[in-house]
């Protein structure tokens, strides 16, 4: 739900972003398969099985497992750096986006989706201990630890943070709704078998044509595509390098 919401702003941006294109934080791949196929990308990721995973997709020009703190790569060589849900995981983040400006050229892009404050407090965890007249705050804060959120900060953190390390914030588009997030929230408990499955079998799906997403799907997309707050969960920010 989340990522086809990041995968649309990502592809709309597509034809704009100047290569070749560091991708902090690649995962297996499948995200920039679908959001920018066909750009020359270079991608990297502490996790050895997801680079695996990467590579046998074949949609990276370019894959090393490296730490984002110490980028194997000469200043200045790339035009653009992609992020996509991964700064919220990273430590430490100061050395981390230091590094993301070291290696975009002066006057490049980088576009990077990132976890804000809003999110623990909106959560279905936290509301509804809320109302039960307890404290939600512990369920935000268990949720961040179990997802390993170091950093869900606000927007004048996120952009003072990007600012410290050398760029300048464009743009910065808050997405997902305070509903939407409640719906993800719930959907992780509606999902738990799925670890079963993933367990028994190696898949996530038995029978992916027949899962009963495609039976809530239309109903759901009415809640997720909704408008976000000004203070969103999720915030999208475009930056671009300074000119040292």
């Amino acid at each position: 739900m989340i990522r086809s919401i990041e995968a649309r702003l990502f592809a709309e941006l597509a034809p704009d972003l100047p290569e070749p294109i560091i991708d902090i934080g690649s995962g297996d791949g499948t995200f920039v398969q679908i959001a920018l196929p066909g750009k020359q990308i270079v991608g990297i990721d502490p996790r050895v099985s997801d680079t695996h995973e990467a590579a046998r997709r074949g949609v990276y020009t370019g894959l090393c497992v490296a730490d984002g703190a110490a980028l194997p790569f000469p200043d200045g060589s790339f035009a653009t750096a992609i992020s996509n849900c991964v700064l919220e995981h990273v430590k430490p983040l100061d050395q981390a986006l230091r590094e993301v400006a070291r290696v975009v050229r002066p006057g490049g892009l980088f576009v990077a989706s990132v976890v804000g404050d809003q999110f623990p407090r909106e959560l279905l965890g936290t509301w509804f201990l809320n109302r039960l007249g307890l404290d939600g705050s512990r369920y935000g804060q268990w949720f961040n630890r179990i997802s390993y959120h170091y950093n869900t900060l606000s927007r004048a953190e996120w952009a003072e943070r990007f600012e410290r390390a050398g760029f300048v914030v464009e743009v910065c588009r808050p997405y997902l709704s305070d509903t939407a997030l409640k719906l993800f929230d719930f959907s992780h408990y509606y999902g738990a078998p799925s670890l079963l499955t993933r367990r028994l079998t190696g898949r996530w799906l038995l029978a992916p044509p027949f899962t009963p997403n495609l039976l809530w799907e239309p109903i759901l997309r009415r809640i997720y595509e909704a408008p976000a707050p000004d203070d969103a969960p999720y915030y999208f920010f475009i930056l671009r390098r300074r000119y040292d």
